[in-house]
């Protein structure tokens, strides 16, 4: 959030009345989201029992945004964020512009990086499912790496030259005015957007193909319309960003990157917490709903084991979490088993890790996203089934 100016807008004399409300909006969707509805969030997928498991990378997404609310609050916290409040010292000033200039790569970073895990999920031969414990710290690392460097950055600029950083025309937050670090956080942050674009128009390519392919096979298309809802939604918001990473470059006087900023939390939050899983969990004073079944015959919804053999493929029945089916759970022994010795009789069948069938990549991706029922009673390896206790 920084240019030669952090995010630069018009002046507290400019702004006149209207600077308290645009304040108190920046302030509250900062404090609402980076503080209070985020931290649930993220709390519903570690503790819960009624969720499930996230991947880290879609955790690591939700921690920036807290990290960037508290980052922006900085004179709340010290008292100092009216307009007309004592200007705050000089050290409290530095170290939030510090950390305020590593906002967006950090942002940027975890965005790619979940995108990029979620491509990997629904690759063709699905080896890239298995991601070692060295990349996947190098991996949840690397939002934090770029907020650190472009901090580092800034800090050694302000303590350089102290009186470029200053509130005293400001509505919102200190700023740093040196034109060659902000521009080069924009261009990078920039560059990450693209590559994020690129990430999400490689993923609706791949689906289509599916799509299109398993409808030529004459079988069912068992898309979720929520897995599509909250890609174009997620991916729409980040192709704003870049918008406003121009526009935060080239208008100097204008608002929208504040208010961008202060309601990303938000977004993410509605994106993410809105899945049906985490409702239920919210909502602790309900019982689980009705036990489904995935037909037999039906493409149905797959479950790859991330850590085992990613030759090995079982199916998975779709049940409540905790639920009772008639009192107890029924055996289910005989509805499970093996994809590739059921295909061996279709002709012109293909391996289904080479060509993913669409039920797959939903199952993948709901698994990231938390849109897939809570409870799938899967089954690992061959000829195993699921029975009642």
């Amino acid at each position: 959030m920084a240019t030669n100016r952090l995010v630069p807008r018009a002046t507290q004399p400019e702004m006149g009345k209207q600077a308290i409300p645009f304040l108190d909006v920046w302030i509250g969707f900062n404090f609402a989201s980076g503080l209070v509805l985020l931290p649930i969030l993220v709390l519903t997928f570690l503790l819960s029992n009624r969720v499930i498991k996230r991947h880290p990378s879609l955790i690591n997404v939700c921690m920036t945004w807290i990290l960037s609310g508290f980052f922006s609050l900085l004179l709340f916290f010290g008292g100092r964020s009216k307009p007309r409040d004592p200007e705050p010292s000089k050290a409290l000033c530095i170290a939030q512009t510090s950390l305020l200039y590593g906002i967006l790569p950090m942002w940027s970073v975890a965005v790619f990086i979940l995108m990029y895990f979620i491509l990997g999920v629904v690759n063709a031969d699905g080896r890239s499912l298995r991601v070692g414990r060295g990349k996947m710290l190098m991996m949840l690392g690397a939002p934090y790496f770029a907020q650190f460097c472009f901090s580092v950055a800034t800090l050694i600029v302000s303590l350089k030259n102290p009186s470029k950083v200053t509130r005293e025309d400001k509505a919102l937050y200190c700023a740093l005015q040196f034109h060659p670090l902000s521009n080069a956080m924009y261009i990078f942050t920039f560059i990450v957007c693209l590559g994020i674009i690129m990430l999400e128009i490689q993923l609706g390519l791949l689906l289509y193909r599916n799509w299109r392919g398993l409808r030529r096979a004459g079988q069912s298309t068992p898309f979720d319309v929520q897995l599509v809802v909250r890609v174009i939604v997620f991916g729409g918001f980040v192709f704003l960003g870049m918008f406003v990473d121009i526009i935060s470059m080239f208008s100097q006087r204008s608002v929208v990157p504040d208010m961008y900023a202060a309601t990303a939390g938000t977004v993410v939050f509605l994106v993410f917490g809105s899945q049906a899983d985490v409702l239920r969990a919210w909502c602790f004073w309900k019982r689980d709903g009705p036990v489904h079944v995935s037909p037999p015959e039906s493409v149905g919804w797959m479950n790859i084991d991330l850590n085992s053999d990613s030759r090995t493929t079982t199916t998975s029945i779709i049940i409540g979490h905790g639920e009772k089916w008639g009192g107890s759970r029924r055996s289910m022994a005989g509805l499970t088993e093996n994809r590739n010795d059921r295909n061996d009789n279709r002709e012109g069948w293909s391996d289904p890790l080479r060509s993913p069938i669409p039920a797959q990549i939903a199952d993948h991706v709901h698994g990231l996203h938390g849109t897939r029922d809570p409870a799938v009673a899967g089954v690992q390896g061959e000829g195993e089934g699921v029975s009642s206790r």
